[in-house]
């Protein structure tokens, strides 16, 4: 690889709850058209288009017939990934660092046609785990049962993650859930699937979003700052439930690892200056801290109750509310690259913090029962 991959462009819906008269690809076309607006660049200087989605939420078999072409990928080469979004940013990632393609555009988007936790049970082993019932909800509550009766975490201490959250995502412009929240809130709230309440959980949002990433050459050409990738890692556990130690993400930490290692982490806590997560529930927000080696197993929420992942902390953890603020589904994980990358751009309007080094963090939410897929990205400033 002659340099180095960078993000030199970020483009966003403003993500609203389900409804409304646009199909998923009006939708994914909206995030594409500003993610080239705000490179400066058209549908011709684009090599490579990368989208991801599950078909079952869309609605539609082969659903990137309709989407590739809106994020103008029409008679260009393209690629569909049926997971998180953060995989979709992998494989643009390699497709560029690889010297084949100079400019690819990844998107990611939410929307459903049916209840997630309907469709969800699809995904599930036909034999043990469908006829149960159970969907993605269902499991990660049994995870996050698994955690907090192995660690003695309470649900103050997972109300505690969503009243952060909330709280930074009133301040992003494009986010679902511009409401702040208290714990007590959190703690009244509608029970889901112990220990998870409503507010513990995701809602369900419509939305896209969409980046442009090139070798830094080119980026040197397109624009005046841009985020560089400096370091990143994928791992999967077993799709069983029972084969797993819930009380831990595995994977996160594997993931977690190889980024490290990339971009010559050895202090997290010390060299990052700001992380965005994928909080598929509170409880995964505190085991990520923990799979990430922020954290001693059982201990991540002390972070939260020192204020050390607050905006004001030594790390803030989504300053953009997270996915407890608005949830992409498939779309999330690049939500999170893209809202960790305007950090270190010096670009996240009203939710900015000083940041050189970010983390942003992807699990798939629907391929798998118990967030057994994990991404991780390291993105550092242009100098």
């Amino acid at each position: 690889m002659s340099s180095r991959v960078c993000i030199v462009s970020v483009g966003q819906t403003h993500h609203r709850g389900p409804g409304g008269n646009l199909a998923y690809y009006e939708i994914g076309f909206e995030a594409a058209r500003a993610a080239l607006e705000d490179a400066g660049l058209t549908r011709g200087d684009i090599d490579t288009v990368i989208a991801s989605g599950w078909d079952v939420l869309d609605g539609r078999t082969l659903s990137d017939m309709y989407l590739v072409p809106a994020a103008g990928g029409y008679l260009k080469d393209s690629a569909k990934v049926a997971d998180d979004s953060v995989l979709a940013f992998a494989y643009g990632y390699m497709r560029i660092a690889s010297g084949a393609f100079d400019t690819a555009l990844v998107m990611g988007h939410g929307h459903a046609e049916a209840p997630t936790e309907l469709v969800s049970n699809i995904a599930l082993d036909p034999f043990f785990y469908r006829p149960l019932g159970v969907g993605v909800t269902a499991t990660l509550a049994l995870q996050a049962c698994a955690y907090a009766a192995h660690y003695g975490v309470s649900e103050e201490q997972a109300a505690a993650v969503v009243v952060k959250n909330r709280r930074h995502g009133a301040s992003n412009p494009y986010a679902h859930l511009r409401s702040a929240v208290t714990r007590d809130q959190v703690l009244a709230s509608e029970p889901i699937a112990w220990p998870l309440r409503e507010l513990d959980c995701r809602p369900q949002s419509v939305g896209a979003v969409a980046l442009v990433l090139t070798s830094e050459d080119r980026a040197k050409r397109i624009a005046s700052r841009w985020a560089t990738v400096e370091g990143i890692g994928w791992a999967a556990e077993s799709y069983y439930i029972g084969a797993s130690e819930l009380w831990r993400l595995g994977a996160l930490s594997t993931a977690a690892q190889q980024a490290y290692r990339m971009a010559g982490i050895s202090d997290p806590l010390a060299q990052l200056d700001v992380a965005e997560l994928h909080d598929i529930t509170s409880y995964h927000e505190l085991m990520a801290y923990e799979a990430l080696g922020w954290a001693k197993e059982g201990a991540g929420a002390r972070l939260v109750e020192e204020g050390a992942t607050s905006m004001e902390g030594r790390l803030p953890v989504n300053a953009s509310g997270g996915a407890l603020s608005t949830n992409l589904d498939a779309g999330t994980g690049l939500a999170r690259v893209a809202e960790a990358a305007l950090q270190v751009m010096g670009r996240a309007d009203g939710r900015q913090v000083e940041a050189r080094t970010a983390l942003a963090h992807g699990v798939s939410a629907l391929a798998g029962p118990i967030a057994q897929t994990h991404g991780v990205v390291i993105l550092g400033r242009s100098e």
